[in-house]
């Protein structure tokens, strides 16, 4: 993996940005794909340039779409207790919590789980394809921020965990089979998370700069 010092000469008043770590500002650059730019100070990563950011992450949130629906309304798993068959999906416990009593707690889920995760895959595709395409959507920048600010807020692997302890609690109680529901939710999941850690955003603001450029 290549290597680069970013130089903090000739600074740029224009093109700054500023070490997570130590907060150095450090004059902005665009190095080539596979690079990673370290802090001239403290040796932290201030960012990694990812090679084709930008169509990876598009092909991840269109793919994220797609298994959206699937993982939120086909059965997780169906439970066999003495000849009687259960199944649920997300929305379906979703709808238990309001049914019994546990409003708040099914707000927080319904946003954390279904609401935020998919905000972040339709404001990752609409960014992605305006760039991809160099069109200067409506309130570009403001978007991608907003996707930066939820970023932390989609919790779909606290879902998971949930449904791995509800298997466990329950395999000594009844026969439980799994529904196409559980591996949508699993693919939605994986999907996300490479969608987040892999994201370019250094690349991205440049990218939506120059975009606007292009457009005027």
């Amino acid at each position: 993996m290549a290597k680069f010092q970013l130089n903090t000469r000739e600074i740029d008043p224009e093109g700054l940005i500023a070490c997570p770590e130590c907060d150095l500002l450090i004059r902005r650059t665009e190095p080539g794909p596979g690079v990673k730019c370290f802090c001239p100070r403290c040796r932290s990563i201030l960012f990694h340039v990812k090679r084709n950011p930008v169509e990876r992450t598009l092909i991840l949130s269109l793919t994220g779409l797609i298994f959206f629906v699937p993982a939120m309304v086909l059965p997780i798993m169906t439970l066999n207790v003495l000849g009687l068959e259960q199944s649920a999906n997300v929305i379906q416990w979703v709808s238990a919590l309001f049914r019994t009593g546990f409003h708040m707690v099914g707000i927080v889920v319904l946003l954390t789980v279904a609401v935020i995760p998919l905000l972040k895959l339709l404001l990752l595709f609409y960014v992605s394809m305006a760039i991809r395409f160099k069109v200067d959507w409506h309130n570009l920048g403001s978007f991608f921020r907003f996707y930066q600010r939820m970023d932390e807020w989609g919790m779909l692997e606290i879902c998971m965990l949930g449904i791995l302890i509800s298997i466990i609690k329950l395999k000594d109680l009844a026969q439980i089979s799994y529904g196409i529901g559980l591996l949508c939710f699993v693919l939605l999941l994986t999907i996300t998370l490479i969608a987040s850690v892999t994201l370019d955003d250094h690349k991205y603001w440049s990218l939506i700069k120059n975009v606007k450029s292009f457009n005027r």
